[in-house]
């Protein structure tokens, strides 16, 4: 926690009216972090000026700014309160971790400092103190989980239990799994994986436990956090969700960002991984930090640690260079790879059987590829035709057609008129075509890739729908289709 305390620090004791700060933490016997303007411990004398750190309603501390003669300046004193509000975050991330390694048996722990993180972090502060349920989305591989544990630990319900369901593979029902959560948190795990029946079940009893709160008061409440990495609303117009269960679950909503939106925190991720499965962070040489903050890491925070530590163990804990990389992570995407016919060289993966890493993502093909109505589009709509280049660029994306038609600069409804009556098809059916193509690809391209991380580097969350809708489309599974013969 110092270590990022004196980066926040540094941050704002550069400010010319400022000497230097302290921050002093409730109960804490010293300050936890202090500097000076030139890096040294602060012993000014001068002017001082005492901020709180503060979360939501609850003071955490405070944080002491020392300037020179004379009252802080306006500007000063509005970088110390964003510093202040920062150290309340970073605190309470540290709280959060502690509170699952005695809870939960598991070290979760937000890390990085961009600004998506931050957006992420004032909404739990807003929100953890609401009885109101949370729907968190985000990709496979994000931080979902780590979310639904800081909204719990944040909270007035923090000694109360917290109850995980797997909705993939459930066990009990939504009776049980509420009187177990009586006075704390129940949380959904992939709620769009729930079956159906089940699904109107917990809607009903989201209702009658929203009625019966107000009658018991808080020491009984339940907070309700859900997760999905699907399209709730898609999947409603599929039948393969229950409208009523959305419509409960959407009170309070967080778009967790994928890895590739964050590529300021690869570094800290990266040290962040190895230092949970015993390596030293430092064996990571620059030029190596560089390729990982560039890749796409379709399977985001997972695929990553899955890399790094792989890479890692394979090296025997020694420095990690961009040979090593080549050797046993290829997928990766490298620039300024030397040139030559030396598989270790040139970047082509080395076969091994056990070792199915994702490879490169393989250029999603036009949409004329998936489907003849679009193999000109001379004489298409405007609006049609920005809507099929942004979707050509983003297909392995969670895109809607609402996102779509904000793109396209046109409304979501004369969007869906555009692709029935100009191509013909509709936009669920064409995004469909142009991931199972994709997958079609990747399959036959040689690369030993599991079936799984075919369908994430498409855009398929999940395995089992991507199953299904490659049958569909293709006439036969992934696995058939990769041993079949090419024509």
């Amino acid at each position: 926690m110092t270590d990022l305390l004196g980066a926040f620090v540094k941050e704002f004791s550069q400010h010319q009216a400022l000497r230097g700060g302290r921050v002093h933490l409730r109960g804490a016997g010293a300050s936890v972090a202090e500097a000076g303007r030139d890096g040294s411990g602060v012993r000014a004398r001068g002017n001082s000026q005492r901020l709180p750190i503060r979360y939501g309603g609850e003071v955490l501390g405070e944080l002491q700014l020392e300037g020179d003669a004379g009252d802080l300046d306006s500007s000063a004193l509005a970088l110390g309160e964003v510093f202040a509000h920062r150290c309340a975050h970073l605190i309470k991330r540290y709280e959060a971790q502690a509170w699952a390694e005695q809870a939960l048996s598991r070290s979760l722990l937000l890390v990085g400092a961009c600004d998506a993180l931050k957006r992420m972090e004032e909404f739990v502060e807003r929100a953890a103190a609401s009885r109101l349920p949370v729907l968190l989305r985000g990709e496979f591989g994000t931080e979902k989980m780590e979310l639904a544990a800081a909204l719990h630990s944040c909270g007035p319900r923090r000694r109360g239990p917290f109850v995980e369901v797997n909705c993939g593979h459930p066990q009990e029902g939504p009776a049980d799994w509420f009187d177990r959560a009586r006075g704390g948190t129940v949380y959904f795990h992939e709620v769009d994986e729930l079956p159906v029946p089940l699904q109107a079940q917990l809607s009903h009893c989201m209702r009658s436990l929203q009625s019966a709160s107000v009658d018991a008061g808080s020491a009984r409440a339940i907070r309700v956090i859900a997760s999905t990495s699907a399209d709730l609303e898609q999947r409603v117009r599929e039948r393969q969700f229950s409208r009523a269960l959305l419509a409960g679950l959407e009170f309070l909503t967080v778009d967790v960002p994928p890895l590739r939106e964050r590529s300021e925190d690869i570094d800290a991720l990266v040290a962040r991984s190895l230092q949970l499965h015993g390596f030293n962070p430092q064996v990571i040489s620059e030029d190596v930090l560089q390729a990982l903050r560039s890749h796409d890491w379709p399977g985001n925070l997972l695929e990553m640690e899955r890399v790094v530590v792989r890479l890692a163990v394979m090296t025997g804990g020694r420095n990690i260079h961009r040979e090593d990389l080549l050797r046993h992570a290829p997928g990766l995407k490298l620039s300024g790879v030397p040139a030559g016919n030396d598989p270790a060289c040139t970047g082509v993966p080395l076969p091994h059987a056990d070792d199915p890493l994702p490879s490169v993502p393989m250029p999603v093909p036009e949409p004329a590829a998936a489907d003849p109505a679009v193999a000109s589009r001379e004489g298409l709509h405007e609006g049609l035709k920005r809507a099929l280049a942004y979707l050509k660029d983003h297909t392995a994306e969670p895109v809607t057609l609402g996102d779509l038609a904000r793109q396209a600069h046109v409304s979501q409804s004369h969007l869906g008129f555009l692709f029935r009556s100009e191509l013909g098809t509709t936009f669920k059916l064409l995004l469909q075509q142009l991931r199972i193509e994709h997958a079609k690809q990747l399959l036959r391209g040689g690369q030993r890739l599991r079936i799984t991380d075919v369908a994430l580097q498409v855009g398929f969350g999940d395995l089992s729908h991507f199953e299904k809708s490659f049958r569909r489309v293709v006439g036969v599974s992934p696995r058939s289709y990769r041993r079949t013969p090419e024509q």
